[in-house]
């Protein structure tokens, strides 16, 4: 009987001491737990990665560990450590060779976590505690996850900011030149009005013309793009031929492609190039992608518009059954990033190419990718594997206008 007593007590005193055991891991879970929601809950509250590598720091230490961090900015990294020694700048390097090859690696009480924006050396894991080492590893990537996060929304910011800064930059330049212009001719015409031959003023005139002329562009882009985006602009929807809109792009700008000395080739088709299209819209299409090239190739080279039945601007991912008819322009100009092929039809954006100093607003190609979508088409844009980038515009193939569009002038719909 007191055998039996004496083994149901050492019984309850194993359950009581792995009850204890188990309760005391289970708060410092929670206790690990609680440093992640608190890392959390404060990092969006940081405003720049300084101070976000600062948050990540406390963090860690909470955790009783030692560590290195490389927050990673545009092309530019950011090293931050916790302490000064001979091997600071081999970790660093040690991080910047790992950035890209795996999420977690473990080298002895090292341990490499990675995120596209983030990584985080930690030193001394506790390795000879296995159940806390996989604990702390996991935290630790929750805590990088949020960090991850955090540093893309500092970047949105930062990069909204910049965006704006630039195009106010831009749009002054863009403003102040023919307005500069206007002024100055108009003057030296006023004071020399009866000093100068009617010859010397009518060449004054035709400056203040001209810069006119650009001024009014830019702002009609302005409105154009703001009416297009609240669905406010009108579309006369006719049948049309693009060969003859890409005629007209070219001959409207064979002033600026003589003066690049430039050589554009409309390629002949076979193709029915007839559809239906809003002809000043598609116009207005061509002579901004034309435009474009126009800007960005080196004098003496080459520009080619063509049809293309072998390709569209359709996403993949879209896979329907419309038939689209792709106009091609290709250049031999500096062409486009790596990833940067969608980002420069968005308003005021600029490749980081051609974000130069070349002048312009960066509303052209948004200009084009809303007109394209109203007429329920595509527009993309590639680097080409000789160099040069490449704009391809698809149209939807239509051979009957639905609904019927009335032939008098004043019963014309908008059809979208």
């Amino acid at each position: 009987m007191t055998s039996t007593h004496d083994l149901e007590i050492s019984k309850l005193q194993t359950d009581l001491k792995d009850a204890k055991a188990i309760a005391l891991t289970t708060l410092r879970a929670n206790g690990e737990l609680g440093v992640v929601i608190n890392f959390l809950e404060k990092s969006f509250a940081c405003k720049d990665h300084v101070a976000l590598g600062q948050q990540i720091f406390k963090a860690v230490r909470t955790f009783g560990l030692s560590c290195a961090v490389q927050l990673r900015v545009d092309t530019q990294a950011i090293n931050i450590c916790d302490q000064a020694f001979d091997g600071q700048a081999q970790e660093f390097q040690f991080l910047s060779r790992l950035k890209d090859k795996g999420r977690v690696f473990d080298f002895g009480e090292h341990t490499i976590i990675n995120y596209q924006h983030v990584s985080l050396l930690v030193r001394d894991m506790p390795v000879d505690q296995p159940e806390r080492h996989g604990r702390v590893k996991d935290n630790l990537a929750v805590l990088l996850n949020g960090a991850e996060a955090c540093l893309n929304a500092i970047e949105s910011g930062t990069r909204a900011e910049r965006i704006k800064s630039e195009f106010l930059a831009n749009m002054s330049h863009e403003l102040r030149t023919p307005m500069h212009a206007i002024l100055s001719f108009s003057n030296m015409g006023h004071s020399r009005l009866h000093k100068v031959e009617l010859e010397k003023l009518g060449h004054y005139f035709d400056r203040i013309r001209t810069s006119g002329s650009r001024l009014l562009m830019l702002l009609n882009d302005m409105l154009n793009l703001s009416k297009l985006e609240s669905g406010k602009m009108e579309f006369l929807m006719q049948q049309g031929d693009l060969v003859d809109i890409i005629q007209r792009a070219t001959e409207e700008l064979e002033t600026l492609i003589t003066d690049r000395e430039l050589k554009v080739i409309v390629e002949a088709t076979d193709l029915d190039t007839m559809t239906y299209f809003d002809a000043e819209k598609m116009l207005q299409v061509m002579i901004n992608l034309l435009s474009n090239a126009i800007k960005f190739t080196p004098k003496g080279k080459q520009i080619t518009i063509f049809f293309d039945p072998h390709t569209s601007a359709q996403p993949q991912s879209l896979k329907l059954q419309t038939n689209l008819l792709t106009i091609v322009v290709d250049d031999q100009g500096i062409g486009i990033p790596e990833g940067e092929e969608g980002a420069i039809f968005d308003k005021f954006i600029q490749s980081s190419k051609t974000n130069t100093g070349a002048g312009g607003t960066g509303l052209g190609l948004s200009i084009v990718k809303e007109i394209v979508q109203a007429h329920h088409g595509y527009v993309a844009a590639s680097a080409n594997a000789h160099g040069g980038a490449r704009f391809r515009l698809s149209l939807p193939i239509i051979s009957h206008p639905t609904p019927k569009i009335d032939p008098k002038p004043e019963t014309e719909v908008d059809f979208f």
